[in-house]
C-alpha cells in the first residue's frame, strides 16, 4: 500500500537547518546545496551592521525592551495606498520550525571564520543560546495589520516588540514584503480602472524576472485581489491553480520563410493568439481578420506603435465585418500598457466605440505588475526604533516625509479618519493591527489557500476606509511634538 505524502513533514524538511557543521559545510562544492543551507539559518539572516549595533548595546543595554515598527513611506507610483501581502508567509518561513543548537553552533563557527579572516566577527552568543535553551522559538511579539489590508504610507503595517535587540535582527527580513505589496497594489490599480467581475488579464514576465521565486512570489501577490486568471508561468499556474496562456512570438514567424507562412500554419490551432508586429500591425491585423472570415478561431496580438490607435481601428474594423462576438471576437494587447495612464488609455479607446474592453480585449502584461516600481526605494519601507524602556524614539529628516512616529502603535478607525493611535490608547472603534506571533504560537491558519481568500476579503473591507485621511491621535501628536523638541533642542545647545 503506497503511503499518502506527509505534508508537514516535507514542509519541516524544507524550513529546517540540516544537522550540519561548519566545517561539513565548507566542503560542499555545489552552488545550490550552499545557497539553500545558508538561507536555512535564521542566525544568518540578518546584516552586519545589525550585528555590529547588537554588539555595543549588549555591553550596557541587554535587557532593554525595544519596539520597532515596519512601514512603508511611499505608494507605489500612481496609487495613494499600499495593498499589504506577504506578512503571513514572511513570519511563516522564520518562525515555523525551531532554532536547534547545531543552527547556533554552525553560525558561530562561521562568525569564528570571519574573525580570524579579518570579516566583522561581532555574534552575541549568549543571546542567541539563551533561546535555544529557553524556547527554541524566538521570543518576539508581533503585531501587524492582516494581508490583504489597504494603508496610506507611514501607517504601521507590523510591530516587533522583545528585549536584547532580538526585535532588531530580522529587519532585512521583515521589510521584504514591501515587494508583495508592491505587485498587490498595482495589480488593484489595473482592476479598478478595468472594473468588472471579467479578467482579461493574463501574467507574462516568467522569462524575464530576475529569478523563478521572485516571479513566483509576484504570480502570488496577483491572486490577492481580483483573481488572476492566467499567467504563461507553467510552474505558478500549478502551485496557485491558474489557467496556463500562451501565443506566438516573433522566433516563430522568422523560422518560417515568411510571415503569411507562419500565420497560416498558427491560425490552423483553434483559439490561437496570432502576433502581428513582425512587418506591420495594422496590414498583418488586417490578414488575421481575413482569417477570421474564413471561420477560423484566431485573434489578434497588437504588440508595438500607438497601441491605442491601434485598438481602435482592429476593433472598428471587427464591428464592419460583424465581428461582435466577444467569446471569439477579442483582440489582444501586449505591450503599450507598461503604465496605468497607457492602459486606460486603451481601455477608454475601446469605450468610444461602445466596446466593453473587459469584454473585448485581452491583456498579457508582465513588466509593470512584477518588475517596474517594485523596489524597497520605491516604497521607502523603513523599520523604525519607535519605544523602549527608556521612552518613544523618534528619527527626525531634512526631508519632513522621511519622519518616523514614535512609540507602540495602531491603527484605528473612526469618526471617518484613520488615526495613529498608541496600543495603550482606550480602543474607541475598529483597530487594524492584531498579533499574528507571539513566543512560539504563529497565528495564522495552516491552509495558505484559505488565508489567500481571507486576504482577498480583506481587500474589501478595508477598501471602506481607504479614502478616510490619515491624522495622528491626540496622545500620539503630543508625543511626536514632545520628542521632536527634545532632539531639536540638541542642536541649539
Amino acid at each position: 500500500m503506497t503511503q499518502a505524502f506527509n505534508v508537514n513533514e516535507y514542509k519541516r524538511r524544507l524550513n529546517e537547518f540540516p544537522d550540519i557543521t561548519y566545517e561539513e559545510y565548507k566542503q560542499i562544492t555545489d552552488e545550490q546545496v550552499r545557497q539553500d543551507i545558508a538561507k536555512k539559518n535564521r542566525i544568518l539572516q540578518t546584516d552586519t551592521y545589525n550585528r555590529t549595533m547588537n554588539y555595543i548595546k549588549w555591553r550596557t543595554r541587554s535587557d532593554m525592551i525595544e519596539t520597532f515598527t515596519f512601514s512603508m513611506r511611499r505608494a507605489p507610483e500612481w496609487s495613494t495606498y499600499i495593498v499589504v501581502d506577504w506578512i503571513r508567509k514572511m513570519i511563516k518561513n522564520l518562525f515555523w520550525t525551531p532554532i536547534m543548537q547545531w543552527e547556533l553552533d554552525f553560525a558561530k563557527d562561521f562568525y569564528a571564520d570571519q574573525w580570524r579572516n579579518g570579516g566583522v566577527w561581532y555574534f552575541d552568543v549568549d543571546m542567541r543560546q539563551k533561546v535555544v535553551d529557553n524556547w527554541w522559538y524566538m521570543p518576539l511579539l508581533i503585531r501587524a495589520v492582516p494581508d490583504g489590508t489597504l494603508v496610506h504610507p507611514k501607517e504601521p503595517v507590523l510591530t516587533v516588540t522583545w528585549p536584547w535587540e532580538l526585535a532588531a535582527v530580522f529587519e532585512p527580513m521583515i521589510i521584504r514584503p514591501f515587494y508583495k505589496s508592491a505587485v498587490a497594489t498595482t495589480w488593484k490599480l489595473y482592476a479598478d480602472e478595468i472594473g468588472g467581475d471579467l479578467n482579461p488579464i493574463c501574467e507574462q514576465w516568467k522569462r524575464a524576472w530576475i529569478n523563478e521565486e521572485m516571479h513566483m512570489d509576484g504570480v502570488g501577490s496577483l491572486i490577492v485581489w481580483w483573481w488572476l486568471n492566467k499567467t504563461s508561468n507553467d510552474a505558478a499556474a500549478l502551485v496557485y491553480g491558474l489557467k496556463t496562456s500562451g501565443t506566438t512570438a516573433h522566433r516563430f514567424y522568422q523560422s518560417y520563410d515568411t510571415e503569411d507562412e507562419a500565420m497560416e500554419a498558427a491560425s490552423n490551432i483553434d483559439g490561437m493568439v496570432v502576433l502581428t508586429d513582425l512587418i506591420d500591425a495594422e496590414s498583418w491585423t488586417d490578414k488575421v481578420l481575413q482569417m477570421k472570415k474564413e471561420w477560423k478561431n484566431v485573434w489578434p496580438r497588437l504588440d508595438s506603435g500607438e497601441m491605442p490607435e491601434l485598438v481602435k481601428s482592429a476593433l472598428e474594423k471587427q464591428k464592419e465585418l460583424w465581428m461582435t462576438n466577444p467569446q471569439r471576437d477579442k483582440v489582444y494587447v501586449s505591450d503599450g500598457v507598461s503604465t496605468i495612464w497607457k492602459f486606460r488609455d486603451v481601455c477608454n479607446a475601446a469605450r468610444c466605440i461602445w466596446c466593453n474592453p473587459r469584454e473585448y480585449l485581452g491583456f498579457w502584461i508582465g513588466w509593470w505588475l512584477v518588475v517596474n516600481g517594485k523596489t524597497r526605494d520605491d516604497l521607502s519601507a523603513k523599520y523604525w526604533l519607535t519605544n523602549t524602556e527608556s521612552g518613544p524614539k523618534l528619527k527626525l529628516s531634512n526631508d519632513k516625509w522621511k519622519e518616523s512616529i514614535p512609540w507602540v502603535l495602531d491603527i484605528e478607525i473612526r469618526d471617518w479618519k484613520r488615526y495613529l493611535v498608541q496600543e495603550s490608547e482606550p480602543v474607541q472603534w475598529q483597530r487594524l493591527l492584531e498579533t499574528v506571533y507571539d513566543s512560539w504560537q504563529i497565528f495564522y491558519w495552516d491552509n495558505d489557500l484559505e488565508e489567500i481568500e481571507k486576504a482577498r476579503q480583506q481587500v474589501l473591507k478595508s477598501k471602506e476606509w481607504i479614502d478616510y485621511p490619515t491624522q495622528e491621535s491626540d496622545l500620539t501628536y503630543k508625543i511626536h511634538e514632545q520628542i521632536r523638541e527634545k532632539l531639536l533642542s540638541q542642536i541649539k545647545k
